[in-house]
């Protein structure tokens, strides 16, 4: 990426799997195209996701306290900010204020990408819907892309988002939620259920780094086992060793196919 990159992760329901795609599939992705940390900018006075993230080497945070802002001077400064940024906003009245702070400033034409996320609920389909035709409606030609979160391989696909995707099954006759978006915006990132999101907080960094890590894990376990070491050092360096085969497997299977899919939506010509 020769230019620097604007990509907005929201969604007007808490819950739906926002923080986790900002910090675990876009700044990863946005990092690994440019080589630089990459700007999250947090809107939400709740919550603040990146403070878990103190390990990473990827990830650079600034928070906007919104109150009763209106966020139009806010949204402006941080679209016209030369970093690559990911802009994590907060959910109900938060996300409210930030889509009309986008509309009301045109700062919609700033962002590259804009990233739904979702969970297999009604609630969440229709929100994410609602929002998806808010930011049409101001911008057509915007980019936009939906999330599936806490996606269990266990279970068809189309049957846990049947609401959203379609009943595949034909047992309800229901049409799925996204047909009625736009062809082009009818693509959707698959976000695994995995507790190696989780446990990689323990160490501050993404899924990604830690997978990425060139860190000899083994031989540290080797030589503790050896010497002797103690047996809670031990177990912890195991934990790590396996950990660390999970987010490769992790990192493969649903990290890199995400990074795929926002590559082709970002290329595609408006």
């Amino acid at each position: 990426m020769s230019k620097t990159y604007k990509i907005l992760v929201i969604s007007t329901k808490g819950g739906a799997g926002k923080s986790t795609v900002c910090t675990q599939i876009v700044a990863p992705y946005l990092f690994s195209r440019t080589k630089k940390p990459v700007m999250i900018y947090e809107f939400d006075d709740e919550n603040q996701e990146t403070k878990g993230f103190g390990g990473s080497k990827i990830i650079n945070s600034f928070r906007y306290v919104v109150g009763k802002k209106d966020l139009r001077d806010e949204i402006t400064d941080a679209l016209l900010n030369e970093h690559t940024a990911c802009i994590d906003v907060g959910a109900n009245k938060t996300s409210l204020t930030l889509l009309k702070a986008l509309v009301d400033s045109g700062m919609l034409y700033r962002l590259d990408l804009v990233v739904i996320p979702l969970m297999d609920g009604e609630t969440d389909a229709i929100n994410a819907m609602e929002v998806y035709q808010t930011l049409k409606k101001a911008h057509h030609e915007l980019k936009v892309i939906f999330a599936l979160g806490r996606v269990n391989e266990a279970r068809e696909l189309s049957c846990q988002f049947d609401l959203f995707l379609g009943d595949q099954r034909k047992l309800f006759n229901q049409k799925g939620i996204i047909l009625d978006a736009q062809p082009e915006d009818q693509k959707y990132l698959i976000i695994r259920d995995s507790d190696t999101v989780k446990y990689c907080r323990i160490f501050g960094v993404t899924v990604w780094e830690l997978a990425q890590s060139t860190a000899d894990i083994d031989a540290k376990l080797v030589e503790a086992i050896k010497t002797g070491d103690n047996p809670q050092m031990i177990k912890f360096l195991s934990f790590k060793r396996s950990l660390k085969r999970d987010c490769i497997e992790y990192t493969r299977e649903t990290i890199k196919e995400a990074f795929r899919m926002i590559d082709e939506r970002l290329l595609e010509r408006k």
